[in-house]
């Protein structure tokens, strides 16, 4: 395995646990405020709480996907000796141990894989819930302000009608 490539998968693990941490961190914070806090609605504490677990488990689903990340640097070398085996021989069969070996490390990948999609999923069921949750509260802020202007022109009219009649 080439420096470069060693020094790219460190910087990524490393990468992926700071943004799990400050990103787990936050949501963990927010977890605590919403259980103190009496000022927020109901419905909007719900939906915090809701958006505060899928961020936390996108954090921790991070942290797996480094501790994979840097255990496949144990699965490589073997990885790059079965690769070179086939490309020097392609038509050598494997033998048991290397067809194990092949489907764990398929496995592992597809795992990875799997744990990404999650992540993915998390974040579209995330981006729809802001979605909704922000129309939602579009709507109110609308009704509430045409109640106010009704009231207000209904004001406007009892004082004219009061004093012009």
């Amino acid at each position: 395995m080439e420096t470069s490539q060693i020094v790219f998968g460190i910087v990524l693990v490393v990468v992926l646990l700071a943004m799990a941490g400050f990103f787990g961190w936050r949501q963990i914070l927010t977890l605590r405020s919403l259980r103190t806090s009496n000022i927020i609605p109901a419905d909007e504490r719900r939906y915090m709480r809701r958006q505060a677990w899928r961020r936390l488990t996108c954090s921790v689903i991070m942290v797996v996907i480094a501790g994979m990340l840097a255990a496949h640097f144990s699965l490589e070398p073997a990885a790059i000796a079965l690769a070179n085996k086939k490309a020097n021989n392609p038509a050598e069969k494997l033998n048991a141990e290397e067809e194990h070996f092949k489907l764990v490390y398929t496995v592992y990948w597809g795992i990875v894989l799997m744990l990404l999609v999650a992540i993915i999923f998390l974040a579209a069921i995330d981006f729809f819930a802001i979605r909704r949750f922000g129309m939602r509260q579009y709507r109110q802020i609308q009704a509430d302000r045409r109640a106010m202007i009704e009231g207000e022109l209904t004001r406007i009219r009892s004082q004219r009608n009061g004093h012009g009649g």
